[in-house]
């Protein structure tokens, strides 16, 4: 499979310089498109909390990196059935079947005692987040602690 858990990219012409800001995080090499690069590291919570501090002191990160995504799990993906290919991949990561037998009862539990339930997509509880890079597909689950606790890590 991949050799990559670690998805980044620079702002516009910087690639290069992240690129040689975050190898002391892990192996990161050129992903084939313009300001995007990937990485395999062996701790991705030391790599975010690495970043977050580097982002303080660094007087260089700061104005390369745009994003940067940890990935938990990646599968090769062909055009005929890349949808089925995510679909199964991305059950894996979260089920929403489970998250429906979860919410399901805390919903009517609030609307029992006149609370509206709302669901909220501009700060989602979770995320999916699907990167391709050619025939491969990274996928993670961000939740929102995760994109407070390190505002670097963006869906976009």
């Amino acid at each position: 499979m991949a050799d990559w858990n670690v998805l980044a990219t620079s702002l516009e012409g910087q690639r290069d310089t992240l690129l040689g800001l975050l190898r002391r995080f892990g192996r990161f090499r050129g992903a084939g498109y313009r300001n995007v690069v990937v990485g395999r590291v062996d701790d991705a919570r030391a790599l975010l909390d690495g970043v977050r501090d580097a982002l303080a002191t660094d007087p260089f990160l700061p104005s390369s990196l745009a994003k940067l995504v940890p990935i938990e799990k990646t599968v090769r993906i062909d055009p005929r059935n890349a949808a089925a290919t995510l679909a199964e991949a991305a059950e894996q990561l979260h089920s929403p079947t489970l998250e429906r037998e979860v919410a399901d009862p805390i919903w009517r539990a609030l609307e029992s005692r006149g609370v509206k339930p709302r669901v909220d997509f501009e700060d989602a509880d979770n995320i999916l987040v699907i990167e391709t890079v050619g025939g491969e597909a990274g996928l993670t689950v961000l939740g929102r602690a995760l994109r407070h606790d390190y505002p670097f890590v963006k869906v976009r």
